[in-house]
């Protein structure tokens, strides 16, 4: 059945639920380690089903940032803690989308929890150079589904990835205005889409999650098993009446270096726009935010790893650090 107008379609057929086991085990000892950990975030196109943990901890809590919603499990080792160990599963249902730009309602208002992506950030500025930027871009066009295709659009030409840059990126958009270069990995690429958007008068935010199934269009688009290192950042844009559109100008990019066939990448360059697969959970939209309860180093500029302080001091813990991993599996019931 078709969806309404000016409506998310949500391909019901395209559902997918995946189990994640996120596990550490440090070794040595540590003293008052404190670890905040992204987990899957409830969304219209996501559900958390379960989330359990294990370990050596003495306190754990879900927690959710005030300003974004974003959910987070707080876990603590006080005093003296001889290799910390924690072990967390969640099993989580996602489904595809497909967004046709042409049904949103332009005269549509905006509700106040989109408003709040229109303000800047400190990675994602909203004002000068940006904003005259995308007012170049988008001079003449009037409705925000053209405005946001514009935008899209010019990101794909000139936008470009860098191998040297470490895992995602940081997304900031001020450092990459200053140097006039606009490279990066996909938290940079979509965080430039999304302060484009925010300057033009189009609510934007990027999503961070992980990939953790296979991708219809190609290999480079999925992931499964060990997907540590498969982290991936989305943008979504609001539209009247549609509600939060998916756009991953990163991940059309990322397919043109792998040399696809020309077919291919318009097909994907086009569905990107709109359309997200069922192949990727999200964990949270907050960026330049304080974690619950904060850390001692103050606001962290995204969430989509763990991040740890022993003694108030950031202990790295990423993709790449020894003890830390996560996996994915599709999940099967029992018949």
């Amino acid at each position: 059945m078709p969806a309404p107008a000016g409506r998310q379609d949500i391909d019901m057929a395209s559902t997918v639920q995946t189990d994640l086991t996120f596990r550490l085990a440090l070794q040595g000892r540590f003293r008052d380690l404190a670890l905040w950990l992204p987990v899957p975030q409830d969304a219209r196109q996501q559900r958390r089903l379960a989330l359990e943990s294990s370990g050596n901890f003495a306190e754990h809590a879900l927690q959710h940032d005030p300003q974004h919603g974003a959910p987070m499990l707080f876990v603590r080792w006080p005093g003296v803690q001889d290799d910390p160990t924690l072990s967390v599963s969640t099993r989580v249902e996602t489904q595809a989308v497909a967004c046709d730009l042409a049904q949103a309602d332009a005269g549509a208002p905006l509700p106040e929890e989109a408003r709040r992506y229109l303000a800047a950030s400190a990675h994602l500025p909203a004002e000068g150079a940006i904003r005259s930027r995308a007012e170049s871009i988008t001079q003449g066009l009037t409705a925000p589904a053209d405005k946001l295709r514009a935008l899209y659009d010019w990101v794909l030409a000139h936008a470009q990835r860098r191998f040297d840059v470490a895992w995602c990126g940081l997304g900031d958009v001020p450092a990459m205005l200053a140097a006039g270069e606009f490279c990066g990995k996909c938290v940079d690429i979509n965080s430039l889409l999304v302060a484009l958007c925010r300057a033009a008068g189009l609510p934007a935010r990027t999503v961070q999650g992980v990939r953790v199934a296979a991708s219809r269009f190609a290999p480079a688009l999925g992931a499964s098993g060990d997907v540590t290192q498969a982290l991936h950042t989305r943008a979504e844009v609001y539209m009247g009446g549609s509600g939060w559109v998916p756009a991953d100008p990163a991940d059309a990019l990322k397919l043109a270096d792998e040399g696809v066939p020309d077919a291919l990448q318009r097909e994907v360059n086009a569905y990107l726009l709109g359309g997200a697969e069922a192949n990727w959970v999200a964990y949270n939209h907050a960026r330049d935010f304080q974690l619950v309860p904060p850390a001692a180093a103050g606001p962290l500029n995204l969430l989509t790893a763990p991040y740890a302080e022993t003694a108030g001091t950031p202990l790295r813990i990423g993709a790449g650090a020894p003890g830390y991993s996560l996996f994915a599996r599709p999940f099967s019931p029992a018949v």
